[in-house]
């Protein structure tokens, strides 16, 4: 059995048994639920990283010095791009659907009523309630702890399954199937519980894993390519932490839409991952053009 063949067996086997608990503990009417179900999925995003030592992955290879100094232009990416996708995405989402916008705070007024009167008596406004969000997901320290439980994915995804699928399949082939395979492992909370999009979507439940494989292959190719060009796995867990951590563009919605969660504004929707979608698009062009360069060179 193939190093990569045992990875993925035990990997989803374990994962997949951890959110099927979580999401059953979820379900049921017990206080305990959420916090059996919190326990499970944070367990379940160190499985990929337990995965690599089970298959005698060579997790030392996979370049543990960040090298900050050399690296500024990826540090630098990992850290604002993924707030700058998610405010043109839902842009992008806000041009189709432009009767869903709404700065008057209706949002927080539902979810969180006592944040809306507290806002409201101190008599701030709505927008800067949102400017300073916007400017909390480039700056937050809160986002340290998405590093780490990305890196307990990306030790897995990027430090050891894509190099093995790209071996096999080729850069381009082995990332597309990286994605795919990413996406799959979500799938039994998406299910379960609607993890993402919810139930009451366009096409549901069959529509939102596809759509959330478009989002998965795309973040799977730009991780990639950002820890290629940094050679160190702590820049794919640090863009895996930033892209969990982003912006939450539902603020700035005039309600609930549930039949268009799969559509956006988030980036996981169809079509707020357009401008994401497009820049991986864009990575793949380009290294194939430089190679076929390098080659006629040759």
């Amino acid at each position: 059995m193939s190093k990569l063949l045992k990875y993925l067996i035990f990997t989803f086997a374990t994962s997949y048994a951890l959110q099927i608990l979580g999401s059953h503990d979820l379900n049921v009417d017990n206080p305990s639920g959420l916090i059996t179900f919190n326990y499970a999925v944070s367990m379940c995003m160190f499985m990929p990283t337990i995965g690599v030592l089970i298959a005698r992955g060579n997790i030392r290879e996979m370049g543990w010095n960040p090298r900050f100094g050399e690296n500024i232009k990826p540090l630098l990416f990992v850290w604002l791009s993924p707030t700058v996708f998610q405010i043109v995405g839902s842009l992008c989402y806000f041009i189709v659907y432009p009767g869903d916008f709404d700065l008057s705070g209706i949002y927080l007024k539902e979810t969180d009523p006592a944040a809306f009167e507290e806002l409201k008596n101190s008599g701030g406004s709505y927008i800067g309630y949102v400017a300073r969000e916007v400017f909390s997901s480039f700056t937050s320290f809160f986002v340290l702890p998405s590093v780490i439980m990305g890196m307990g994915e990306e030790i897995g995804w990027r430090g050891f399954m894509y190099p093995e699928l790209k071996e096999r399949f080729g850069r381009t082939k082995g990332r597309l199937l990286g994605g795919v395979i990413h996406g799959t492992w979500h799938f039994p909370l998406m299910l379960l519980i609607g993890y993402e999009y919810g139930y009451d979507y366009i096409g549901a439940p069959v529509f939102g894993l596809f759509v959330f494989c478009i989002f998965t292959v795309t973040t799977g190719i730009i991780t990639d390519y950002i820890y290629e060009k940094s050679g160190s796995i702590w820049f794919a867990g640090m863009l895996h932490g930033t892209i969990n951590s982003s912006f939450n563009p539902y603020m700035t919605m005039k309600g609930y839409y549930p039949d268009r969660t799969v559509l956006g504004p988030s980036n996981v929707g169809l079509i707020a991952v357009i401008p994401m979608a497009l820049f991986a698009a864009g990575i793949i062009y380009f290294e194939k053009r430089r190679e076929s360069m390098e080659y006629a060179d040759f």
